[in-house]
């Protein structure tokens, strides 16, 4: 809303309902050892200018792309090994697969396989480091 001669004035620059339906794969990333939730754009419902807007032209591709970004960048943080693996093994470990899983209660969950391997003398440090872990929940 601005003031045009003196006077409130509105103007809508863009309306309309969207649905936008979003295909979610997991996958391992290797240049750093995770887990890397891939989006793609899969189906737009739109109406209006709105519409017009996210199915055409530039402006549509660079919406699209931020909608993408910003679900990258939020699973990302949900699903950095850093966060959720003892130090002692982080350096050590190499996921071989994801998949989504069924949670039950129409939940879904992303089970990882892989496996680690550390030394002899890195148990005793693992052994401390995830009960201080347990510990501190």
């Amino acid at each position: 809303m601005g003031k045009v001669l003196g006077k409130q004035a509105s103007k809508r620059l863009l309306g309309g309902d969207a649905e936008i339906q979003i295909k979610l794969t997991p996958e391992i990333n290797q240049d750093r050892p995770g887990l890397q939730l891939v989006p793609e754009v899969e189906r737009i419902q739109a109406d209006g200018s709105l519409g017009e807007l996210l199915r055409s032209g530039s402006l549509g591709a660079a919406i699209r792309e931020k909608i993408k970004s910003a679900i990258l960048s939020a699973s990302q943080k949900g699903t950095d090994l850093a966060a959720t693996l003892p130090p002692v093994v982080q350096g050590y470990v190499a996921l071989e697969d994801a998949a989504f899983k069924d949670s039950g209660g129409g939940g879904l969950l992303v089970a990882l396989s892989g496996n680690a391997r550390i030394t002899e003398e890195q148990v005793p440090l693992l052994a401390r480091q995830v009960k201080v872990r347990i510990a501190s929940r």
